[in-house]
């Protein structure tokens, strides 16, 4: 311990005091080298170093993110190699069922064995709905964005799919994420079957349409914010519309901004009309004068709701609306606001899994009462509005044999077709008539003689009238488009054959019956026997869309075809209840088919399976990538942090030494007298 020159001339109180601060300095500094002894850290607290402390908290906190991300990643690991396994057991099965149904397709097996065959299917069936229902650390992996509950049931004698469209993904980091199950979209759990709304319901603007539900003046929704108006441009006042929930919250805060205005600057903007809904848009009643919106810098509030526009344009005797706001279908859009509805609702027909229930909606309210009178009938449905926001699907969870498909039909009037529903109408594309097999027709067949197309060769059926009078129909091409084309091609042959007979055109006239769901031949009432229509060159024309054994009704004189454009589920299992079906009814056809669906299947399967496997090797790479980040992290927290123990033991001795000589000095100093300067 050093003095400074002259302090053994000070008082002892001085002396006193400098050898205690010192002292106190020592014993300091020992005391933070023993804390961070104890500890192993150098950094205690943030005083001690802020800079370093500053950087050991962000490591800290990067370090917590990236164990979480471990843990997203230990599970996704988990639930991808379930799923590997899942789809590679379904990936054995199926390869099991279409190696039997193509040994069952030969000539030479029995119909005892193939129904013998039937019940390995059945037991293959109760195997897939184990490997559906098989859970992960994270809940059921085929559960899709619902994993807690069971995605696949028995249900009537068919599966029914339960779970949800899309699945769960796990953080890997900004903007990165894998899916750890699947949903509604893969072979296994599909719900592809779908009544899809083929009508813009059109519902009007109301006061209670809710903005999220609106699509906005530029079609990009609409953000909420304020904006300002001016009135025959004077000075601009604004308007705050950030809080609104329904449009009808939006024209209240419009109209009272300038009612506002109005009494404050003793002006009249507004007109008897204020400001309402006029069908699908904002009115403003300006009856003289100009009153112009503006949107704030960066704000697109006044643009979304059609109130600016570009070039700007203000709101005058001239221009009174906005332009359309696009209101979206919602559960809650009233039945009322549909403006594509030109009629009452009433009842509709739907069949699904061999079941069928008459559904009256005339006390629908809403589009929510209509999906829940709709899934109230226990047939396996779901509504849901489509992606555009434009009308309803309804859509089967439930993959049953092949003739148990969905099917909307009409009761009374037009209510199914009204909203869209109906299942087969005219403008019906014939490629998803059959599960999604089309219609094949027999064309381009030239005559060998002279190399000419051969119209007798080509002809797909032959309709036969009640008293023997024959009209081929010859499908090509275009005819085979919609159901409407197919409705057209028979109805210009028949009327062609019939003229060339010197017949009434009007003798036989197809149509799409008003209720059933079938192409319908109408025979003129002064023809007595039935109308018959025959196969002709192997064509399978007649019977893929409904005609060949259609229902003849002697008191309407018509022959009433069969719905071809049933939906289905397009999953595992609908293909696996075809081929025990077949199996035991000894159809070989249908063996055929469910095979060729099997195989389709199995590719759909190996194709979900190396996604998973590209998944999985993602999952691994992040986890080698994030360890090795926190090994970095982790040792640039260490030499930031952690103490340097020889350093601080050797440091500690000396402070040991310098307390000791401290405390020696302190007591020879403490004992010196001013005699001891005298002599």
């Amino acid at each position: 311990m050093s003095y400074a020159y002259g302090i053994a001339r000070a008082p002892s109180l001085l002396l006193s005091q400098g050898s205690l601060s010192r002292l106190t300095q020592t014993n300091l500094e020992m005391y933070r080298l023993t804390g961070q002894l104890a500890t192993g850290m150098a950094i205690l607290r943030p005083s001690d170093d802020a800079v370093k402390a500053a950087a050991i908290s962000a490591l800290d906190s990067r370090l917590e993110r990236s164990d979480q991300r471990m843990s997203n990643l230990i599970y996704a690991s988990d639930s991808l190699d379930t799923l590997d396994d899942a789809l590679g057991e379904a990936t054995d099965l199926l390869n099991d069922a279409k190696s039997m149904a193509l040994e069952q397709v030969n000539t030479g097996t029995t119909a005892e064995e193939r129904a013998n065959q039937a019940l390995v299917v059945q037991s293959l069936l109760d195997t897939m709905e184990r490997i559906a229902n098989r859970e992960s650390i994270v809940g059921y992996i085929f559960g899709g964005s619902r994993p807690g509950k069971q995605p696949v049931e028995g249900f009537h004698g068919a599966y029914r799919f339960v779970g949800e469209r899309g699945g769960l993904t796990t953080d890997m980091g900004m903007l990165r994420g894998v899916p750890i199950t699947l949903g509604a979209n893969n072979v296994i759990g599909a719900m592809s079957a779908r009544v899809e709304g083929a009508v813009d319901l059109d519902p009007e603007l109301r006061d209670d349409t809710r903005i999220s539900d609106l699509a906005g003046a530029r079609g990009l929704g609409v953000t909420l914010g304020s904006i300002e108006a001016n009135f025959n441009g004077e000075e601009n006042f604004s308007i705050n519309l950030a809080g609104a929930d329904t449009i009808g919250d939006v024209i209240d805060a419009i109209e009272a901004a300038v009612r506002a205005y109005e009494n404050e600057n003793d002006v009249t903007v507004l007109g008897p009309g204020g400001v309402s809904i006029d069908g699908r848009s904002i009115s403003i009643d300006i009856p003289e004068g100009e009153l112009t919106f503006e949107d704030l810098p960066g704000g697109i509030t006044g643009q979304d709701l059609g109130l600016v526009t570009r070039p700007s344009a203000g709101f005058d005797t001239g221009r009174v609306t906005t332009d359309d706001l696009r209101p979206s279908v919602a559960w809650n859009t009233a039945v009322e606001a549909l403006q594509a509805l030109d009629a009452p609702l009433g009842s509709i027909r739907i069949s699904n899994n061999g079941s069928s229930a008459v559904v009256d909606l005339s006390e629908a309210e809403t589009l929510a009462d209509v999906r829940a009178l709709i899934e109230s009938t226990n047939l396996g449905l779901r509504v849901e509005i489509n992606e555009d926001g434009t009308g309803l699907n309804v859509v089967s969870e439930v993959a049953g044999g092949r003739d148990a498909g969905l099917s909307i039909e009409e009761v009374d009037g037009t209510t199914a077709e009204a909203l869209g529903i109906r299942s087969m109408t005219e403008a019906t594309e014939l490629s998803v008539f059959n599960d999604g097999r089309g219609v094949d027709i027999v064309d381009g067949v030239i005559d060998p003689e002279t190399g000419l197309y051969d119209t007798r060769r080509n002809v797909d059926f032959v309709i036969t009238l009640g008293d023997g009078f024959e009209i081929p129909i010859d499908l090509r091409p275009e005819d085979i488009g919609t159901v409407g084309d197919v409705i057209e091609a028979i109805n210009q042959q028949a009327a062609d054959a019939l003229s060339a007979a010197g017949r009434d055109e009007s003798e036989l006239v197809a149509s799409l019956h008003p209720t059933s769901n079938g192409i319908t031949l109408t025979q003129d009432g002064g023809i007595s026997g039935a109308v018959v229509v025959r196969s002709d060159n192997n064509s399978t024309a007649a019977n893929q869309i409904g005609l060949l054994d259609g229902e003849w009704s002697d008191s309407a004189g018509q022959l009433v075809g069969q719905d071809r454009a049933t939906a289905r589920p397009d999953n595992v299992f609908a293909h696996l209840i075809d081929l025990r079906d077949a199996l035991s009814s000894n159809d070989t056809s249908g063996i055929s088919l469910a095979a060729e669906k099997l195989d389709e299947a199995l590719s759909r399967i190996v194709e979900n399976r190396a996604l998973v496997a590209g998944y999985a090797r993602r999952v691994s790479d992040e986890s080698s990538r994030e360890e090795d980040r926190q090994v970095l992290d982790t040792q640039m927290r260490s030499n930031l942090r952690d103490l340097d123990y020889a350093a601080a033991a050797t440091r500690y001795t000396q402070l040991q030494t310098q307390l000791q000589a401290g405390l020696q000095t302190a007591a020879q100093l403490s004992r010196l007298s001013l005699l001891d300067f005298l002599g």
